[in-house]
């Protein structure tokens, strides 16, 4: 073992025995102090690599339930919601897109209709993000789908895994498809659970059309600043140099050469559509049928199986099982945490914060954006964090002179940040979908931060707007 490995075994040891011992978190009880506490030493694991990821996750899980003295039914209850059978349900789909020949068909498709460009490749993605996102109400489900035509078109452009390029597509498609959450209250459940979480008079203003014309300066805004970051941190120098000496000029497209190779499309790709066309159907009237989304997803297994989309062999050595495994575990984090007390003595101990600057708007604003970052570290769950601070906040509206709409839509757009893998759900689904083939987390990560910066110069860009319609 390393130098630096070791010093974080070390650490990440001697932090949740020094804490726990101490118990510096006033009004914390006891049992929240060492979940807390084992929390940051899998960090700091997780951070230096002393193990692998899902080790590490087994550790601190096992802990929980040892020192913790959490139920093991509620640290492990994730492998039995409808979030990790979704995941799982994903991993298989993409496999079978991937058997059948699908996905290089539907990538060389997508090819064929951009030029052969990182930018208009990742304009392209970007579009079928945008385009498919008010009707599937579920962003993991989109991730499922969309993500492995992403690496598919990342191979045929001939950038290597979990290269720059590859990465630089990657959040084309990641960030658009969270774009839309915040903007689309259909593009995910989570819209609703907010939108519920209104005052009644409040829920009664925002139907989907008045909510996406409130968020539409957020949206504009976040979209084009990331498209540009995605650019000037991801685009090849080299591909940037031609265009400038085509002076705007478009590249040619070169697919469909390859594309026509491929000859007209198999029994299996077809029965794969079929069932992939049927599942996105289903996912995106699920409101009229209430078939939940990993249910259709089971389905589609079985019907991935019945066809002959893999066998027994493809499932053990086609899937990365340790990467389920850890978010399994990871999962649980959100009601392990919630059975200790931590999520609701962390955002009560912060509340305080927003009373002290009633009146003013860009302070509001920029307070609930940043308390939301910093306590997603600590609150894993999205919804459970959502529920929890604006039963907090929302009474204070009146006080803070400001509209409810507002801290409902400000925690929602600063709600998923991916600065860890255990943050972020949807961040797990999209590269769970590509076995994490496609990206290198620590690229992410520095992402991350320049995405959850534009997010927040959007908001505070935004209040002007709501004050011109009366939220503010």
């Amino acid at each position: 073992m390393d130098r630096k490995k070791l010093i974080g075994l070390v650490a990440g040891v001697a932090i949740p025995i020094a804490l726990i011992a101490l118990q510096p978190f006033a009004g914390l009880t006891m049992q929240g102090t060492a979940a807390f506490s084992i929390l940051l030493g899998a960090i700091v694991w997780w951070i230096v690599g002393v193990l692998p990821d899902y080790v590490t996750a087994l550790t601190m899980a096992a802990l929980f339930v040892l020192v913790a003295d959490i139920p093991a039914d509620v640290t492990f209850s994730a492998f039995s919601s409808s979030t990790w059978w979704l995941l799982v349900c994903a991993f298989c789909m993409g496999l079978g897109m991937q058997r059948s020949g699908l996905l290089k068909r539907l990538s060389l498709s997508i090819l064929d209709r951009f030029p052969h460009t990182f930018r208009a490749q990742a304009t392209g993605l970007m579009a079928a993000a945008f385009v498919t996102s008010p009707f599937i109400p579920s962003l993991a489900a989109k991730c499922a789908i969309l993500t492995p035509i992403a690496l598919s078109i990342s191979d045929q452009m001939g950038y290597e895994r979990k290269s720059r390029e590859a990465n630089g597509l990657f959040l084309a498609l990641f960030t658009v498809i969270r774009n839309m959450g915040p903007a689309v209250i259909s593009a995910s459940f989570v819209g609703y659970v907010v939108l519920g979480l209104l005052p009644e008079d409040v829920q009664g203003q925002f139907d989907l059309i008045h909510w996406l014309l409130a968020a539409l300066p957020w949206l504009v805004l976040v979209t084009v600043l990331n498209f540009a970051a995605i650019m000037v941190m991801f685009e090849p120098k080299v591909e940037r140099a031609a265009r400038r000496a085509r002076r705007g000029g478009a590249a040619k497209r070169g697919a469909s050469v390859e594309h026509e190779d491929l000859g007209p499309m198999t029994l299996a790709e077809k029965q794969m559509l079929a069932i992939v066309g049927v599942a996105v159907l289903m996912w995106v009237f699920e409101r009229w049928h209430g078939v939940p989304a990993y249910i259709v997803a089971i389905f589609a297994v079985v019907a991935m199986v019945f066809c002959g989309q893999f066998k027994n062999a493809d499932l053990r050595g086609g899937i990365a099982w340790e990467n389920i495994l850890f978010m399994g575990v990871v999962l649980g984090l959100a009601p392990a945490f919630a059975y200790a007390g931590v999520d609701v003595w962390v955002v009560g101990s912060c509340a305080p914060l927003l009373t002290a600057f009633a009146g003013n708007p860009y302070a509001i604003v920029g307070i609930i954006a940043v308390v939301t970052l910093v306590l997603r570290f600590v609150i894993v769950s999205e919804t459970a964090f959502i529920n929890i601070f604006m039963v907090f906040a929302v009474p204070l509206a009146p006080q803070l002179g400001i509209s409810p709409w507002i801290i409902g839509f400000c925690v929602y757009a600063m709600v998923n940040p991916w600065f860890t893998v255990y943050q972020n759900p949807v961040y797990i689904a999209a590269i769970g979908s590509v076995d994490s083939k496609m990206t290198d987390h620590a690229i992410q990560a520095r992402f991350c931060a320049v995405y959850m910066a534009i997010c927040f110069v959007a908001l505070l860009a935004s209040v002007p707007y709501w004050q011109m319609l009366g939220l503010a």
